[in-house]
């Protein structure tokens, strides 16, 4: 377990968002035994969010912890993402190496403790926060395009959505930004109590280095704070780590994804 507070209530927003996707996912089922939550989602990609494993009981060995990955996804005849956090899970990354799964990539957890200064949008943008199908719609489609520069199929991304309804609870606060009716950038914000995430910030390649990712980076966070965190987090990708950055969030872990081979 972590020592600092802020960073277990931005792990406690990591594993709430696995939750939250499969809610999202149709056909998933997520379970949290053992002190293991799994979940399978939509298909039978591999990817984190999707179908994927982490350890939320640190007294859990990590044998037995990989062990009852193994026998939930080959029930399901899945391969399956294990997700470790190097400072929680070095043993399970550990064992994972010295069995021969291969580590599939790493991005770092990053987590902010007050407000960005005050949004002020560019000339043209309007912004609207999730509403209705519309907006998810949008939020997705820009995504799809967003994610394929992290060699994410555009059909793999829209896996995420396929229950769009659900990204309209309480619990999901989404904003698109709009250039002349047409969405250009977007970020969604995941509640957890006293902490919440940022997730799905993508921009439109003809918009991207105009400061719109930027924008709803800001927005998602400070909404995140003013529904009551007292932290915001989020897991970076190569391109987004800059941004991150500057805006001033700064690194508590890293987020190991290791890729576990169907049965058989």
């Amino acid at each position: 377990m972590y020592e600092n507070r802020s960073a277990r209530l931005a792990d406690a927003n990591l594993i709430e968002a696995i939750r939250e996707h499969g809610r999202w996912q149709q056909g998933s089922e997520c379970v949290e035994e053992g002190g293991v939550l799994l979940l399978a989602g939509s298909n039978a990609a591999p990817l984190a969010f999707r179908n994927c494993a982490a350890r939320i009981d640190p007294r859990v060995k990590a044998s037995e912890a990989i062990g009852q990955a193994r026998d939930f996804f080959a029930r399901h005849g899945r391969g399956f993402t294990v997700i470790a956090r190097s400072a929680l899970d070095g043993d399970i990354e550990e064992t994972l190496r010295t069995a021969g799964v291969p580590e599939a990539g790493a991005a770092p957890c990053m987590l902010l403790e007050a407000p960005l200064g005050e949004v002020s949008l560019p000339a043209g943008i309007t912004v609207e926060r999730f509403a209705g199908a519309r907006h998810v719609n949008d939020a997705v489609l820009l995504n799809e395009r967003a994610y394929e520069m992290l060699k994410l199929p555009a059909e793999q991304t829209r896996m995420f959505f396929n229950l769009p309804q659900q990204l309209l609870s309480s619990r999901v606060i989404g904003f698109v930004a709009y250039r002349d009716g047409r969405a250009v950038s977007t970020a969604l914000t995941i509640l957890s109590g006293e902490s919440a995430g940022v997730y799905w910030v993508g921009t439109h390649a003809d918009a991207q280095r105009g400061g719109l990712g930027a924008l709803c980076t800001r927005l998602a966070t400070n909404t995140g704070f003013s529904n009551g965190a007292r932290v915001v987090t989020l897991q970076a990708s190569p391109f987004g780590l800059p941004l991150y950055e500057r805006l001033g969030f700064r690194t508590y872990d890293l987020m190991r994804r290791f890729r576990h081979p169907p049965p058989g």
